[in-house]
This record gives structure tokens, sequence and C-alpha cells, in this order.
């Protein structure tokens, strides 16, 4: 079953309104949760979290290619682990897939809610770099698209870049 996901609410000031304080961490539980909906019951939080980061890399390289898309990643990273030392044995892999490496090393010293919490935290950050970067409505028209297009899509991390 596909996620379905109305970016127009998101965007516009009467669909902040119904948002939680922080608007970039409701989405990003969105894009997490879009992962669940999709996965078997066995699957916990963390490997939702890390799916999610895994399809916004592969969805986001495609717009601002895999060298941009990998620094936003590794700086989100870099920020979220001062607040969680669940990230320290996360890896970033680029042009690999999975993208996020190590989760069982997470998991495994900090446990499932402890990682799930942390990539949901690293996603936080990398949504507040994108939107300071190309502006806030346009991240969320990237981000959109990728809660929009299927897992199965043709979607890989390439070097070209589409237009938006």
């Amino acid at each position: 079953m596909a996620y379905t996901w109305d970016i127009a609410s998101l965007v516009t000031t009467k669909g902040m309104e119904s948002m939680s304080q922080d608007p970039r961490r409701e989405i990003a539980r969105r894009l997490i949760d879009s992962r669940r909906q999709e996965r078997t019951g066995a699957d916990t939080a963390a490997r939702a979290a890390a799916s999610a980061c895994d399809h916004l890399y592969r969805e986001l390289s495609r717009w601002v290619g895999v060298d941009g898309c990998h620094a936003l990643f590794t700086r989100a990273l870099s920020q979220a682990r001062i607040e969680h030392p669940a990230l320290t044995p996360i890896q970033l892999r680029a042009r690999s897939e999975p993208y996020i490496d190590d989760l069982a090393a997470s998991i495994m010293a900090y446990g499932d809610a402890g990682t799930a919490e942390a990539l949901e935290s690293m996603l936080v950050r990398l949504l507040e770099l994108l939107g300071r970067l190309i502006g806030y409505d346009m991240a969320m028209k990237l981000v959109g698209r990728s809660l929009a297009s299927p897992e199965g899509s043709d979607a890989t991390p390439c070097s070209s870049r589409e237009e938006a």
C-alpha cells in the first residue's frame, strides 16, 4: 500500500498550525512512518528510521546530486551526534545500499528506541540544513516527492540531477 502525503498541507500556514511545535520533527516522523507501513511487523523502529534515511538519500540524490546529498547527510549526522551518542557507530556509505551502515551496532549498544530517536533527530537536522540551503518551501516539495515515490521505484543515487 502506497503512503500518500499532502505536501500542500505542510507548506501552508494552516497546515503548519496543525503540526507540533517543530514542523521538521513532524515531517521526520512522517518519513519514518511511511517506511513502517511498507515493512513487516518484525522490523523495529530503528530499522524503519534507517530505511527512511536510505530512501530520502536516494530521492534527494536525484535533485541535489550524490555528493551534495551525502554532504548534507554527513553534516546532519555530525550535528545530531552531539546530542545522541547512539549515532556514534553509524556510518554513511555514499553510493552504497544500504546508505546507513552499522545500524545493528547502534541498536546493540543503545537500544532500538535510542537509535530510532537519534536517527529521527538526524533527519530533523537534515531538513533544517536543506531548508536553509534551498528554502523551506522547496525543501518540503522535494521531501514530499520522496514520500510519494514508491520503494520499488528506479530512484537510485546518480551523479546527474533532475530539474525541480
